[in-house]
């Protein structure tokens, strides 16, 4: 059996084609996870499993996730390029009513109102000129409905974008340097509490910002912690598969087009 989590970025579009368009890829891996016999269950459920080391299910169980939050994520819209884009959420229901079969995803958002606007007008995060792409206007009714789950994505990303962070760190883009109790509960706990007035406290689960986890965070504030920032699992970034010796608090994710780009290098990652 393998578990595998796969990550995808709705606003990864630069092209038509799988290797240049998440929405592509997306929709092609649902048909390979379909061929394969592979059961898609939600990342809180991963976290159950690997927390009670019950993985030798003797299935191919497979987790999705989709980062920053973008409302790319739930609705359809047309890119100013390439035209008419199926909103992630879409590409899932569009999936299970021709198959019959489930599939859910995470989508962990960005908490801070402040720094998701300054990325919104960011000409190197893709869209400045479409306002409120990184909007929170769609995060009720996701966690309302059985497709999309919300995710705590920290509350500021450590961006370079926004004229101010949370924490102080020597440099921005590097989640590494949140390595103290102040920072990762300004970071982490402050972004929970944000992201779940919002959805009725259902956000349970933490994707670490470019995947850079440090032994602080995975060992001592998130596990230690648990009960203040509210999170049951933390998912990073990693090639490795998830196992006994995996870490609830740091199960890696494949990111498409890092970890694979065609069907077949997925389907040769998933066997």
């Amino acid at each position: 059996m393998t578990v595998r989590v796969l990550a995808y970025h709705s606003h990864n579009i630069s092209g038509s084609d799988y290797a240049t368009n998440d929405h592509v890829a997306l929709a092609a891996d649902l048909e390979t996870l379909h061929r394969l016999d592979a059961r898609i269950v939600c990342l809180e459920t991963i976290g159950t499993m690997v927390r009670e080391r019950r993985l030798d299910t003797g299935e191919r169980i497979v987790g999705l996730s989709f980062d920053d939050g973008p409302v790319f994520d739930v609705e359809d819209f047309t890119h100013e390029r390439f035209g008419p884009q199926r909103g992630f959420a879409n590409i899932l229901r569009d999936f299970s009513a021709r198959t019959g079969r489930e599939a859910c995803a995470t989508s962990f958002v960005i908490a801070s109102p402040e720094a998701r606007r300054a990325m919104e007008r960011a000409p190197d995060c893709g869209y400045p000129d479409r306002a409120g792409w990184l909007g929170e206007h769609w995060w009720k009714a996701a966690a309302d409905a059985p497709t999309i789950a919300i995710g705590n994505h920290s509350w500021d990303h450590v961006h370079h974008a926004p004229a101010t962070i949370a924490v102080s760190v020597q440099e921005r883009d590097n989640f590494t340097l949140v390595r103290d109790y102040v920072s990762a509960d300004a970071e982490i706990r402050r972004a929970s509490d944000y992201i779940n007035a919002r959805v009725g406290g259902r956000c349970r689960v933490f994707a670490f910002p470019f995947g850079h986890v440090n032994r602080f965070l995975v060992e001592e504030y998130l596990p230690e912690r648990a009960g203040e920032h509210g999170m049951v699992a933390a998912f990073g970034v990693g090639a490795q598969v998830v196992d006994a010796s995996t870490s609830v608090w740091n199960i890696p994710r494949l990111v498409c087009g890092e970890h694979w780009r065609s069907p077949r290098q997925l389907e040769a990652l998933l066997a």
